[in-house]
């Protein structure tokens, strides 16, 4: 897959960059462009956060990238879906917490009703809900989300490098 970003502190205006020979867990994460059949797109909004991303989340062990992919969608957007195609890959080094976190993306067609998400606590925390926007309106959201907290700074520039390379893609 194409790698699309290479995200740090430094890149995201809030402080250094990686630090070469450092140790850094590593942490893999399956994203999603989920179209549905009137061709939107899903999106989360954390509202506590006042910013948007895609659904996915984090590879557990023994699992996939793609198994990931369909079991996040199944969790956080209550479908089933069918992946299609790879979009591409961001590398992010998270200074605070010495974490090195890359995003496979890919985009899925929504393959069955879709029934109220299970989210978890965090999730909850944040206020996560899903919304349903046409492709000329989800970039907007993204760009403008809001950088409330460390992750943001991360989160926001990740979905926009996935979602820029589907539209020009598409």
């Amino acid at each position: 897959m194409k790698i699309l970003a290479e995200i740090s502190d430094a890149t995201v205006g809030i402080g250094e960059a990686e630090k070469l020979k450092s140790t850094y867990e590593l942490r893999k994460s399956a994203r999603v462009i989920l179209v549905n059949e009137a061709g939107e797109i899903a999106i989360q909004h954390l509202q506590n956060y006042r910013f948007y991303k895609l659904p996915g989340g984090g590879v557990d062990p023994g699992e996939s990238i793609e198994e990931a992919l369909v079991r996040e969608v199944r969790e956080e957007v209550g479908c089933d879906c069918e992946i299609l195609r790879p979009v591409g890959v961001t590398i992010e080094y998270r200074a605070k917490y010495k974490l090195l976190h890359i995003s496979y993306c890919y985009v899925a067609k929504v393959t069955s009703p879709i029934t109220a998400p299970t989210f978890e606590e965090a999730e909850i925390a944040a206020g996560q809900t899903n919304i349903w926007v046409s492709p000329a309106v989800v970039l907007d959201l993204v760009r403008n989300g809001e950088r409330t907290n460390y992750e943001s700074h991360f989160n926001i520039p990740r979905e926009l490098a996935f979602l820029e390379e589907y539209l020009t893609t598409k």
